[in-house]
């Protein structure tokens, strides 16, 4: 009987001691500049967020232009939006282009779901969650162009769009490629790969600045010019450029400066936080899970740090200026 009441104790301390090892620990700042206050209200909460919009749970949507007047299809979410044309898709896999005054323009049911997708004209670019990349005219409903990629097992939930480029439609694949395609065409012309991770390695970002081609997964960023092609080795949680200057924001709370070819100038480490968004006006201002903005110039020497009036336990979304999370928004002030 004390054997095992000795037994049941040690077992115990052993669970208690390992419950200890893995407390996750939190972003304390040393000080506050100041509490903030969100500037108004959203019709809706966010249901669901990506890097381009967010849906509201009345069906609205948020875009980087802002709150739209659209209201989408029941159980749909939104994927993108071109010239006032909204695109949305449910979970079983049917898609739907619709215009402002919530007209159909193009519907489609897919045998898989719908990962990501971008329009411009008629031409609309689809990731499937099949890793397969298909190419619609939208108005014949014709399937100009289906590319089966390699399989994926589990993905990150940060899924990059298509990119519409003069002639060139880049399509980001799940398996951490981007697949260049001629638009006139409809052939893929080049690829590269960013990585080649089975496991949430899908392309998680996909910017074009100039002639500049910036893309990234989980675990390493590129940079294409027309002169050379350049890569960072990172644990990406997400990825800004400005200018000539990139901004790479890690999952350890650390800020990497770059150049346009991804030689690092500078980096600052803020212990334990967790980024889950950023807006940017002349400063960078990291939205923190634990509720805070942590606001650092562009060359990372100065730094405020604010609080927020939540804890961020949801969707968030952010555009160039303006914070949006459950049914409010925070928009910088920028005189």
């Amino acid at each position: 009987m004390r054997y095992a009441k000795i037994l049941f104790s040690l077992f115990t301390l052993l669970l208690v001691v390992s419950g200890c090892g893995t407390k996750r620990q939190y972003f304390e700042p040393e000080s506050l500049s100041g509490k903030l206050s969100y500037d108004g209200s959203l019709p809706a909460s966010i249901v669901d967020a990506t890097r381009d919009g967010a849906t509201l749970e009345n069906g609205q949507v948020v875009t980087k232009q802002g709150l739209s007047s659209v209201i989408l299809p029941k159980s749909y979410i939104y994927l993108g939006e071109n010239n006032g044309r909204y695109i949305a898709s449910s979970q079983c896999g049917a898609l739907v282009v619709l215009d402002a005054n919530q007209k159909t323009l193009f519907k489609k049911e897919c045998d898989v779901s719908v990962a990501s997708a971008a329009l411009k004209g008629n031409l609309l670019a689809l990731v499937l969650g099949s890793n397969e990349l298909v190419l619609i005219d939208i108005d014949d409903g014709r399937e100009l162009m289906h590319l089966s990629q390699d399989n994926v097992y589990a993905l990150d939930s940060r899924i990059a769009a298509p990119y519409f480029l003069g002639d060139l439609i880049i399509f980001p694949t799940l398996d951490g490629k981007l697949i260049i395609v001629d638009a006139q065409t409809k052939k893929p012309i080049r690829d590269v790969v960013v990585s080649n991770e089975k496991f949430f390695g899908n392309i998680v970002y996909l910017q074009v600045l100039g002639d500049r081609l910036v893309a990234a997964t989980k675990s390493k960023v590129v940079s294409i010019s027309p002169k050379s092609i350049h890569f960072l080795e990172a644990d990406v949680r997400d990825v800004i450029v400005l200018k000539n200057r990139i901004f790479v924001f890690t999952k350890d709370g650390k800020v990497i400066l770059t150049d346009a070819d991804l030689n690092v100038l500078k980096d600052r480490k803020f212990t334990f936080a967790t980024f889950t968004g950023t807006i940017y006006g002349n400063f960078i201002y990291m939205i923190e899970k634990g509720g805070y903005v942590i606001a650092t110039d562009i060359d990372l020497i100065s730094t405020n740090v604010y609080k927020l009036p939540d804890e961020i336990e949801s969707n968030v979304f952010t555009t160039e200026d303006t914070l949006y999370y459950k049914n409010h928004f925070f928009k910088l002030n920028r005189k």
